[in-house]
């Protein structure tokens, strides 16, 4: 079967957002107010519809390895990915080296221009996008096996 364009979200047990459009998966968690998390939820989905056909259309660009000059990219994204990868460019580097990574600081982005959130977090396939208002904690853990985690 086919991917077809157009994101796929919804709610996890744990009140977690999953937005998946082709490879990208991302899982959202939110906190602060009930409404505020509402409206950060439905921004963040905003914020991606249309995200991958328009890095698509830059791909060309975005598979080329950095060299003397910064390339000419039209979306933020995009551009966020080859500003991250500038400084590595001495050897081999595409910006394609931080597409998951810049595609959690977007999502984040449209969540925390929204008044009432305290923390959020986007993961992206272990690439990890963090707001903590002040005096907001987060927990977070590393496993090297995932199996070993639950014990």
């Amino acid at each position: 079967m086919a991917w077809q364009p157009g994101l796929n979200t919804r709610t996890l047990p744990d009140g977690r957002l999953l937005i998946e459009e082709g490879p990208i998966h991302l899982v959202i968690g939110i906190e602060g107010s009930p409404g505020a998390v509402r409206a950060a939820q439905q921004a963040a989905v905003q914020r991606m519809n249309g995200l991958l056909a328009a890095l698509c259309e830059e791909l060309p660009i975005l598979r080329t390895p950095l060299a003397d000059a910064m390339p000419a990219l039209r979306h933020p994204v995009a551009r966020r990915m080859a500003e991250a990868c500038w400084p590595h460019r001495i050897g081999f580097i595409t910006p394609m080296a931080c597409v998951a990574g810049a595609i959690a600081e977007y999502a984040l982005q449209g969540i925390t221009d929204l008044p009432g959130i305290t923390l959020a977090h986007v993961n992206n396939g272990g690439d990890i996008a963090l707001h903590l208002a002040p005096r907001a904690q987060l927990r977070v853990g590393l496993c090297a096996n995932l199996a070993m985690a639950w014990r």
